[in-house]
């Protein structure tokens, strides 16, 4: 059998493994207690699982904050208009921000696990103190 005739069945049995690979690691990372992490991995999987979670908090904050913006908007005047792309441009900017400020932070570390592992903790951090200005916002808005 020509090398091409062997690509596509071991390219399927790869796939069989990874998958499961992939379901035997699901079950695994159900049993871990994020509450007390006890190896790298297990610290590396809570904080990317902590991370995506406060991402996904601030994402909503921002989503309800824009929301409300476009909502004040509608009822001024077209030059006062232009909010919800000013909060469009705060959050790129604040995303690049926290980017260099969590690298600044963990940058004598980055060789190793523990840069990443404080580079992922001064992310969360930020993101939930954006989440709390994001939403004190909404607040500020409400009426």
């Amino acid at each position: 059998m020509p090398v091409r005739g062997l690509i596509l069945p071991a390219f399927a049995l790869f796939l069989a493994v990874a998958g499961t690979a992939g379901a035997e690691e699901e079950k695994v990372k159900d049993n871990i207690d994020c509450g007390y992490p006890l190896t790298n991995a297990e610290r590396s999987f809570c904080a990317d699982k902590a991370l995506k979670e406060a991402d996904a908090r601030m994402q909503e904050a921002f989503d309800r904050l824009r929301v409300r913006l476009v909502e004040i908007d509608a009822d001024l005047p077209d030059h006062l208009k232009g909010a919800p792309a000013s909060l469009d441009e705060a959050q790129t900017a604040w995303k690049t921000y926290a980017d260099k400020d969590c690298t600044a932070y963990s940058f004598p570390f980055r060789g190793g696990t523990r840069g990443n592992e404080l580079y992922r903790n001064c992310l969360i951090v930020l993101t939930m103190k954006r989440t709390e200005d994001l939403d004190a916002t909404v607040e500020d808005y409400a009426n």
